[in-house]
């Protein structure tokens, strides 16, 4: 838009922005755990067997060992580098034996560089105490090019993380609840379905209703199954 056209138009530009903050989706007043309904139904999508968590969470590593949530899991490695809250959690979890935890204590961004990332079929990113450390974090795994796994990122409402997800092939933004989850990855996937379900529930279910999101998602059937993997190219 050129700058005639821009200050022609910019009377029409501020009204705009406030019709759109006053129907955006409120925030949830659980702000922590609206990615719950989107990685319980990713794990009815496929089978999540190993699981990488950048940034553990009282809700998000609890509901990847809880086996009703995640009943194919058998690993899941978190990585954190605030060691009061890496106790908290750890506390939660009971010592799982499913569950490793390493603590770092710089970036969690530098430790991206040494993991095998296509080990994993799921991979969260929820972690840092800034904007700036989370994306940094994002663009590490998105130089990887990872091809197999899927990656969820919390708070995709942030353009920041959007704009360092943007290296990924296939992005999705779940926007039922506020904070927004985002699913990225290189190859296709049918998130839409999954999308499709959260919308129809949220106004019901609090994000956390963790055991009415899991008997919400009917079983994916085997032809939509099989289906995805040939056109992902992955069977």
């Amino acid at each position: 838009m050129n700058l005639a056209i821009r200050h022609h138009f910019a009377p029409f530009f501020a009204p705009l922005r406030l019709c759109v903050k006053y129907f955006s989706t409120p925030r949830a007043f659980n702000d922590y755990a609206t990615h719950i309904p989107i990685l319980i139904g990713l794990a009815r999508l496929r089978d999540t067997r190993r699981v990488l968590e950048f940034g553990c969470g009282k809700y998000s590593t609890l509901t990847f060992l809880n086996p009703s949530a995640f009943p194919h899991l058998e690993q899941l490695h978190s990585i954190e580098n605030d060691d009061s809250w890496a106790a908290t959690v750890q506390q939660a979890a009971k010592d799982d034996d499913r569950w490793t935890l390493r603590l770092v204590t710089g970036e969690i961004a530098d430790t991206v560089a040494d993991l095998d990332l296509e080990s994993f079929d799921l991979i969260l990113i929820d972690d840092s105490k800034t904007s700036t450390q989370r994306a940094a974090t994002i663009r590490a795994v998105a130089r990887k090019q990872p091809q197999y796994p899927w990656i969820v990122i919390h708070d995709f409402e942030v353009e920041e993380y959007r704009h360092a997800a943007s290296g990924f092939q296939h992005r999705h933004r779940f926007r039922a609840y506020n904070p927004e989850t985002g699913v990225v990855g290189n190859r296709v996937a049918e998130w839409k379905t999954i999308d499709r379900i959260v919308k129809s529930k949220a106004k019901v279910f609090e994000p956390d209703a963790i055991e009415k999101w899991i008997v919400s998602y009917p079983q994916i059937t085997q032809m939509n199954y099989e289906s995805a993997k040939s056109v992902d190219g992955w069977i």
